[in-house]
């Protein structure tokens, strides 16, 4: 997978490493001391399986600094900003399908403010996935602003 930010590569070498040759490592490999790197710019997503949805159990303070709003505790579909829910939705369910990491660009305007962020979604689980680890990396801010 090519990743273009520094810290979406460490953070998916970190992941990669965790795995240790299966396909995902599980949720107790994963060390948050060891992602200080990264900490601020972190969701850590449960998937609840029956109905289906995604639940923020951690959502990066920067990430919330940068968009406006936190969404620890909360579900994907009550996001304010339906059209990156969308795409985070579809980027999600392709994970789990696959038990492969995925990667979502998002450039433009969303609710009348510009983002321009990385991010990259890796699975975690034993059998199945699980959770989904995400790192978030924004952009400078928009050029012609």
């Amino acid at each position: 997978m090519t990743l273009a930010p520094p810290l979406l590569q460490r953070l998916h070498a970190y992941w990669d490493g965790k795995r240790a040759g299966r396909v995902y490592p599980g949720r107790e490999e994963i060390d948050p001391l060891e992602l200080k790197f990264m900490l601020g710019n972190l969701i850590l997503l449960d998937i609840e399986p029956e109905p289906l949805r995604f639940r923020y159990r951690l959502f990066g303070t920067e990430i919330a600094r940068r968009q406006g709003f936190d969404m620890t505790g909360k579900y994907l579909d009550q996001h304010p900003w339906p059209e990156l829910a969308t795409l985070a939705h579809a980027a999600y369910l392709e994970v789990l399908r696959t038990g492969e990491p995925a990667k979502i660009h998002r450039e433009g305007l969303i609710d009348d403010q510009y983002v321009h962020h990385d991010s990259v979604i890796l699975p975690l689980g034993h059998q199945q996935v699980e959770m989904l680890l995400i790192g978030v990396v924004f952009a400078a801010a928009n050029p012609s602003k």
